[in-house]
């Protein structure tokens, strides 16, 4: 059955015959952010559960507004924007990392093309979790991997100008200049693909730069990796993050990801920058919104239980 298009006037009645409360700038804030967005995206918390079993359709808690279903909306994408440059960083510092320590020992300008450079199936690592193929995965990331870069290295009138150069004057793009178009996902098939000696050069590069002088493993950076891809697509489509869930993991296994790769101090700005966003909502945030940032129940802060 088709789902029929509904005013703002007719979504506003359908949200008070709910339960849900609104005001007068309700309806301008559904103008502006839509509905699906800001109602379908936010009000799980809100809900009663129990009066929902009992008849069809959502019917909220008693006392419930849409400024509680609104302030949640806008805390989470506050808590987006205080994450994503973070997440970036992340990304650049792998990037660097791995292109660094693969060009080092495969020095030929377009040694990336070659499958014989990258891992073999059986000693391909998986992510922690991993139950399927190896041979399968490896032979699926590697030939979408190589489509892509080989793809980048036949620029057409719609390729970026430093592509068409490279190209045309050396015969194809070195890897340490294609890396800036190559997406985190592509990267981190990248480093998974790689041999164990090159993850483990990546790995002593992360952690010489982000000075944390703590030794990483290449599975502990491919679990990272595998995490903070999926969160960092989460910020870039904004979608919901505060409840997010990549590989099951939530919020705060993201932070101990983005710990791994970064400085003490870009964590500490982001710590504080988390933080500006977050003292302000405990007010306005029902605090089973905010549990759901944590994998672990014991990991939530007193306050929020």
């Amino acid at each position: 059955m088709p789902k029929d298009f509904k005013t703002i006037e007719e979504l506003i009645e359908i949200l008070e015959s709910r339960g849900v409360s609104t005001d007068a700038n309700t309806a301008a804030i559904l103008k502006r952010e839509s509905y699906y967005a800001i109602v379908n995206g936010y009000k799980d918390p809100f809900l009663d559960r129990d009066a929902m079993q009992r008849s069809n359709g959502n019917f909220y808690k008693p006392g419930t507004t849409f400024t509680n279903i609104y302030d949640l909306f806008t805390y989470d994408r506050a808590l987006r924007r205080a994450v994503m440059p973070y997440l970036m960083a992340a990304e650049t510092a792998v990037k660097s990392a791995v292109v660094y320590a693969f060009c080092e020992r495969n020095q030929g300008m377009l040694d990336y093309l070659d499958r014989d450079r990258y891992v073999s199936g059986r000693d391909m690592l998986v992510p922690e979790g991993f139950k399927g193929s190896k041979l399968e995965e490896r032979d699926k990331n590697l030939g979408r991997l190589l489509k892509i870069l080989s793809k980048k290295n036949k620029p057409n009138e719609r390729s970026k100008e430093y592509a068409i150069h490279y190209v045309e004057r050396y015969g194809g793009i070195p890897l340490w200049v294609l890396q800036n178009d190559m997406t985190f996902g592509n990267i981190s098939n990248f480093y998974q693909l790689q041999k164990r000696g090159i993850q483990n050069a990546t790995c002593r590069i992360v952690s010489e730069v982000n000075g944390n002088g703590k030794r990483i493993g290449a599975r502990d950076l491919l679990n990272a990796l595998s995490v903070l891809v999926g969160f960092r697509n989460i910020c870039a489509h904004d979608e919901r993050l505060y409840c997010a869930r990549v590989m099951g993991h939530g919020f705060d296994h993201m932070l101990d990801a983005l710990a791994l790769i970064l400085s003490y101090e870009e964590i500490e700005e982001m710590t504080n920058g988390i933080c500006h966003v977050t003292e302000p909502s405990r007010n306005k945030v029902r605090p089973e919104a905010l549990n759901a940032m944590y994998t672990d129940e014991k990991d939530i802060p007193k306050e929020y239980r």
